[in-house]
């Protein structure tokens, strides 16, 4: 009896995730666009100088359909200088066949951005006129 106990409860535990997978509904993206952006800059400014930016606009048409359409992009900015001004704008426009059938999924729009600030006293001209024994 205690054997046969164990054997169900074994094949239960074995069954069951196999269960779960068929009563999980599936994520489906419909359009997709991705847009990376990274800005690096090295300056002699030892306050940040807040002169990055990047505005990404990611619109998606009405003909969205089956996960087929997608877009990406990226920008690299590196800027090593006294004073660094970084400014990106990005626009993405992703649409689809109009003759395709909506599989009901939802657009995904995906933007990271990295923007790092370096202070380097060689480009820094205070810094600089004290090593050099100047005021």
């Amino acid at each position: 009896m205690i054997k046969l106990l164990s054997l169900g409860l074994f094949s239960v535990a074995t069954v069951s995730p196999l269960l779960m997978l068929s009563f999980t509904p599936s994520a489906q993206a419909v359009c997709v666009a991705v847009d990376t952006n990274v800005q690096v800059a090295v300056h002699g400014q030892k306050r940040g100088s807040r002169a990055q930016s990047n505005q990404t606009n990611q619109n998606f048409g009405a003909n969205c359909k089956n996960g087929v359409s997608s877009v990406r992009s990226s920008g690299t900015q590196v800027c090593v200088s006294q004073r660094c001004e970084q400014r990106r704008t990005s626009d993405q426009f992703v649409d689809g066949d109009k003759n395709g059938v909506r599989s009901g999924g939802r657009n995904i729009g995906i933007s990271p951005s990295v923007q790092v600030e370096v202070y380097s006293p060689a480009h820094d001209p205070k810094f600089m006129n004290r090593v050099r024994g100047g005021r």
